[in-house]
């Protein structure tokens, strides 16, 4: 159990199969601990398979009630949530005499099955089941209800309830690293498309204490890496950090799917920098390694051929559309792993094609796709995406609201944040340079000193510091470096 808990699913199943125990009772037990770590793993089939060698206890005992609760639980999350449920319902029904927390356990489980039916109000009727007494159970239950509120598009309330779940975590008896991994996952994803600075210290604080060599840890590990990167490019305005996170997430990415979704990371902070040469390398090595991915992508690695439509999209590649075709609708992904999922896929979908029409000239197609996923995306909370939707608008339309709310939901970034400061360029008035103003910016990109310009130039030193001066506070910048790479941002230097 002490594996378990500790997110070492691989090493619980080793060490269950390292037991010759003869005692029938003993032998369940350990049955019953195999198919829980195989479901914490996403295997619903081998707890199945697990769960036929327990032993057949009488009725109404508590080995015989979990062994046909855990039952339920492995066909709801193999995507059979009506079964699931008639055998949760049938070991609650048979459970007036077992422990407590086993009773709290199957209300947890059948509001998991209401979950993968849709049926939140039966979800939340049955989580309200679950006892305050139960523990882990208990902190679970507030977990679920985050996924509940996810659902209903709630975003600031499913916040809050990953909040209150951690907290609920710090008070049990017992710890689970995996259930901690996977709130402070959720919770790292909400902070960053809410745009929540405070949310996020509190995910960088429990991300620091978590010991993530446990092997059931990888995804979640992973995902908070993806979202440190794009947390510290958009809001924080650091992408030296984001590049460094971008390449940690590659390095521990648990799949083949998930390496290209950090490429395609990895390639956005290149783009946003003022590197296409970069980026194009690792969009092309992203399109090689998706290839061997094949088409039928699962759970969040569904997602995945659309991050990369979305940044092919930006340089208008070939691909982009194939890569799209490929894999739409091809996707699989069970009613419960949804729950999971890091992104709504639909609003997703939809600011996709948007950028991708846009890419091929089809203005109005594009126009009309991105209000949808700028009115999906704000109804369920997702700001910073919401964001990316209204810029485009902006910048095709001048919508006066659109440039309202990107401004409004920016104001609190820092003033480096990417996400703020394409927000006050799409806001701001086109600038208009000099001629001269034109030709100092050059060789400000080139790399030349002061001293450099003013000989070239055929200027005094000061001017040329009036003039860089001026620029600086033209394009609000506070360096060469960050004047560079607006520059090339805005097309008004190609580097050579």
């Amino acid at each position: 159990m002490q594996a378990w808990f500790a997110g070492e699913f691989e090493s619980c199943l080793e060490l269950c199969d390292a037991i010759r125990s003869r005692g029938i009772e003993s032998r369940t037990h350990v049955a019953l601990l195999r198919a829980r770590a195989l479901l914490r793993l996403d295997r619903p089939d081998d707890a199945l398979l697990a769960l036929q060698t327990a032993a057949a206890f009488p009725a109404g005992t508590d080995e015989a009630i979990t062994a046909t609760m855990l039952s339920g639980v492995a066909h709801v999350r193999r995507g059979d949530p009506d079964h699931g449920l008639a055998l949760l319902l049938a070991a609650q029904t048979g459970s007036a005499r077992a422990h407590p927390t086993i009773r709290s356990e199957i209300a947890l489980n059948i509001g998991l099955a209401q979950y993968g039916r849709r049926d939140f109000d039966a979800a939340e009727q049955a989580l309200n089941l679950v006892s305050p007494d139960s523990d882990l159970v208990h902190a679970r239950a507030i977990q679920y209800r985050a996924w509940i509120a996810q659902a209903r598009s709630n975003s600031e309330q499913s916040a809050r309830l990953f909040r209150a779940a951690l907290a609920a975590l710090d008070t049990c008896r017992h710890y689970d690293r995996f259930f901690e991994a996977n709130c402070v996952r959720a919770l790292a994803h909400l902070s960053l498309e809410r745009l929540d600075r405070k949310a996020w210290a509190e995910v960088a604080e429990r991300r620091a204490k978590i010991d993530w060599s446990a092997n059931g840890l990888a995804q979640p590990r992973f995902f908070i890496a993806y979202c440190a990167a794009a947390y510290q490019l958009d809001v924080e305005g650091n992408p030296l950090e984001a590049a460094r996170e971008a390449r940690h997430a590659e390095q521990i990415a648990p799949s083949d799917a998930y390496r290209v979704q950090a490429l395609c990371k990895r390639a956005s902070i290149y783009r946003r920098a003022g590197e296409p040469l970069a980026q194009r390398d690792h969009l092309e090595a992203a399109i090689e390694l998706l290839r061997t991915c094949g088409t039928a992508l699962a759970g969040d690695e569904a997602m995945v051929p659309y991050i990369l439509a979305e940044e092919l999209a930006t340089i208008d590649h070939p691909e982009t559309m194939p890569t799209l075709m490929r894999h739409k609708d091809r996707a699989t992904m069970s009613p419960v792993l949804s729950a999971k999922q890091s992104l709504p896929a639909d609003p997703y979908r939809s600011l996709v094609e948007a950028r991708v029409l846009e890419s091929l000239g089809d203005t109005r197609a594009a126009l009309q796709r991105f209000r949808q996923a700028h009115a999906a995306l704000s109804r369920c909370g997702y700001t910073r995406r919401a964001v990316f939707a209204a810029l485009h608008i902006v910048r095709s339309t001048g919508d006066r609201r659109m440039r309202a709310f990107a401004a409004r939901a920016t104001s609190h970034l820092s003033p480096q944040s990417w996400l703020h400061r394409e927000t006050h360029v799409a806001s701001a008035q086109r600038i208009r340079l000099t001629a001269v103003q034109r030709e100092v910016l050059a060789l400000i990109c080139q790399g030349k000193s002061n001293p450099e310009i003013a000989r070239l130039r055929k200027r005094s030193l000061h001017t040329v510091r009036n003039l860089v001066a001026r620029l600086f506070e033209l394009f609000e910048v506070q360096s060469r470096e960050q004047l560079a790479v607006e520059c090339v941002r805005r097309g008004l230097y190609a580097p050579v």
